[in-house]
């Protein structure tokens, strides 16, 4: 081993930092280029800025070298030998004819070829380079030869050319990210440097021409050989367009009628942080794809998705996003930089398999279609696509993860009102519970989401909240009607009698799915109810904060719909701590006090009779005086405003359990009978249940106890 290792020698590259695409083609290309002369140059991206290692000493010798390959032409070529078969294949709307010219073309041309077709059924294009090499009039590789022949010496003095000094100081500038002197115009570069657009509305003519560095031209014609897809994703029986090239997919799901049809797909430029040589980068492209449940990810959501699981190739770091939109033609497009999104380097965590599951959830949306020349605009997977890509790109930021299930939410309510999304049977997977506690990021939850966790606990794992909340029913069900193990919902063609969430204020739902309820409860009872299950109880001061209108009823309403995208079927332990008991002593006020007199009379969960023995339940099952009749009756008497004949009735039960209540000559009034019914749905501890009983109980002596005179 050697005492003195190797020092290799390191040259940044400001200029080609990947926030645009004709630079992020420039990098590759520069490195394509640099390997002619040092086979061992190898390429990174540091921070956002690329480094060459290990090639040329300096940036003098970077730029005798470029120079060099411009005296000489010593590009690659780009000929598009193939355009009269690509025109006779376009012709017959077959591939065949294309595919024999790719039989028997020479094999310097078909490195540059595969970037551009897939020659099957039909020709597929690279959505990158257009139809073939050409994005309406702009033929790329007419820019190519304008710019290759602008970048050579001066041959004579007629010619139009810059000499050497201009020429090197023109590299320098564009390898340090400055603007050069000498730019050019009408290099059909357009559809990757945004720079080299028209500027419409400028000075004193309707419009200017774009104009760029040759250099930049040259560089990314040169890194096009990259995105050659591998022979088998280009030859084989199913090619498509989307996955047949490395990194491309198709464009994203408009949020808008105005985007459908806009763009024509979208670039997931990988980045490197480790140095790697030119062939190491042409095997990574030609292997180049990301994977989610075993398959190709070919949409930015599923592409998005399967970088948060690891599902593309090891070695990369981080993917920029580009868009390849129409702006200023139908015929052509440009670029857009979308932002980027680094590869985790732990562990899948619950978050990237809570993202597949709501993956499933948009492939199952209807999508936006094109009838003819018109795109017919949907518009339920956009919004969603775009939460996910967002909160995928963000792991850690609530705030788009709240994004997220809010547009999942806004969906799902335009399936359920709608007879013919309905007709498409969208399916979805609840998320999985675990992930919980990462909407709150640490923060302890404010009082809407800690009413909201307590009130869809409540819920049994046979009639979740999801089944009020929205129009579904369970897919996979067993001969009794209970749901299996793993199911999913679906939207059924007819509404279900059970999906009782309408437009309107939050107080009426909420006495709408409680009587609802009640019905599912007489039914769990013909089939053998099972044991109630223990909720995550609310703070008695929430649930007066609940009757004293001291609630925001649009946040908590947003956070039941959130929270009934999970599934409740067992609630784990790391969930509970998010509503911790409050030992807090209030005031127990008049709304407050029916409250604790109706509550255990809407379900079965045992009430400490006082104090003195847990495990005595004040309303036993063997009594009878909780049935859902009972409770159906008291539920109606109070929405009705009747307080007096519901209280009438709660204590005809509470005596048929042997807890006679205390006469009152008081009369009870409600300013909000509503309000009361839907408090209900809140369950509290048992000992709160049970302070909340005795102050209704009339005294009676214990057994065994004695009496002091």
């Amino acid at each position: 081993m050697s005492a003195n290792p190797q020092v290799l020698p390191v040259i940044p590259i400001p200029g080609l930092r990947p926030t645009s695409l004709g630079a992020y083609l420039a990098a590759l290309g520069l490195l394509k280029v640099l390997s002619h002369r040092w086979p061992d140059v190898r390429a990174a991206w540091r921070d956002g800025v690329l480094h060459l290692v290990g090639g040329p000493a300096d940036r003098d010798a970077l730029a005798d070298a470029l120079m060099t390959v411009a005296d000489q032409a010593s590009w690659m070529p780009y000929e598009r030998g193939w355009a009269d078969a690509q025109k006779a294949s376009t012709k017959a709307k077959s591939g065949v004819k294309l595919a024999l010219w790719q039989a028997e073309a020479n094999e310097a041309e078909l490195e540059l070829f595969a970037a551009h077709a897939a020659p099957a059924s039909r020709v597929f294009f690279n959505p990158l380079l257009g139809s073939g090499g050409n994005a309406g009039k702009r033929a790329f590789a007419d820019g190519w030869k304008k710019t290759t022949e602008a970048l050579q010496p001066p041959k004579a003095p007629k010619k139009k050319r810059a000499n050497a000094d201009d020429r090197r100081e023109a590299l320098n500038t564009f390898l340090d990210g400055e603007t050069s002197a000498w730019q050019m115009e009408k290099l059909n570069a357009a559809s990757w440097f945004s720079d080299s657009n028209k500027l419409y509305n400028s000075g004193q003519n309707p419009f200017s021409e774009g104009a760029i560095s040759p250099w930049a031209m040259a560089f990314a014609c040169e890194g096009l050989v990259f995105f050659a897809g591998s022979a088998s994703r280009r030859l084989g029986a199913r090619t498509r367009p989307i996955g047949a090239f490395p990194f491309v997919v198709a464009a994203a799901s408009p949020e808008t009628p105005g985007e459908a049809g806009r763009d024509r797909g979208e670039v997931w430029a990988p980045l490197w942080s480790r140095p790697m040589t030119a062939p190491e980068v042409a095997a990574l492209f030609a292997r180049g794809r990301a994977e989610i449940g075993g398959h190709g990810a070919v949409t930015p959501a599923a592409f998005a998705v399967a970088i948060t699981r690891r599902g593309a190739d090891a070695g990369i770091g981080e993917f920029r996003r580009f868009a390849l939109g129409k702006t200023t033609s139908v015929n052509t497009f440009e670029p857009r930089y979308l932002g980027a999104t680094a590869v985790p380097a732990g562990a899948v965590d619950v978050r990237s398999e809570a993202f597949e599951w709501m993956l499933g959830l948009i492939e199952s949306l209807p999508r936006d279609r094109k009838e003819g020349q018109r795109w017919r605009f949907v518009g339920l997977r956009g919004p969603v696509e775009s939460a996910l890509v967002n909160a995928a790109s963000r792991p850690d930021d609530t705030e788009a993860t709240m994004a997220l299930l809010d547009a999942a939410t806004r969906a799902l309510d335009r399936v359920d009102v709608n007879r013919s999304f309905r007709e498409k049977g969208v399916l979805w997977r609840p998320l999985p519970l675990d992930w919980l506690p990462a909407l709150f990021g640490g923060d302890a939850p404010d009082i809407e989401a800690r009413l909201a966790l307590s009130l869809i606990s409540a819920f049994p794992a046979e009639y979740p909240f999801a089944l009020y909340r929205f129009g579904i029913e369970w897919r996979n069900q067993s001969r009794d009607g209970r749901p299996r193990k793993i199911s999913s919902y679906i939207h059924p063609k007819t509404p279900p009698a059970r999906w009782v969430w309408r437009a309107g204020p939050l107080v009426r739902n909420l006495c709408a799915v409680i009587q609802r309820r009640l019905l599912d409860w007489e039914d769990e009872q013909k089939r053998g109810a099972p044991p109630a299950r223990r909720p995550i109880s609310a703070r008695m001061s929430d649930v007066e904060a609940w009757l004293d209108g001291d609630v925001d009823e649009a946040l908590l309403a947003r956070w039941l719909s959130r929270l009934a995208l999970f599934d409740w079927a067992s609630i784990p332990a790391s969930i509970r701590p998010l509503s911790p008991f409050d030992r807090r002593e209030i005031a127990v006020h008049p709304a407050l006090a029916l409250y604790g007199l109706l509550h255990p009379l809407f379900d079965l969960r045992p009430v400490p009779d006082n104090g003195r023995n847990e495990e005595h339940d004040l309303l036993a099952s063997n009594t009878g005086a909780r049935t859902p009749a009972a409770a159906r009756r008291m539920a109606v008497l109070i929405r009705g405003g009747d307080i007096e004949r519901a209280i009438d009735i709660a204590r005809s039960r509470y005596a048929m359990a042997q807890a006679p209540l205390m006469h009152m000559d008081a009369p009870w009034a409600v300013a909000d009978p509503e309000r009361l019914l839907a408090a209900l749905v809140f369950p509290v501890s048992r000992s709160v249940r049970s302070k909340l009983v005795r102050r209704w109980l009339r005294p009676q002596r214990q057994e065994n106890e004695v009496i002091h005179a």
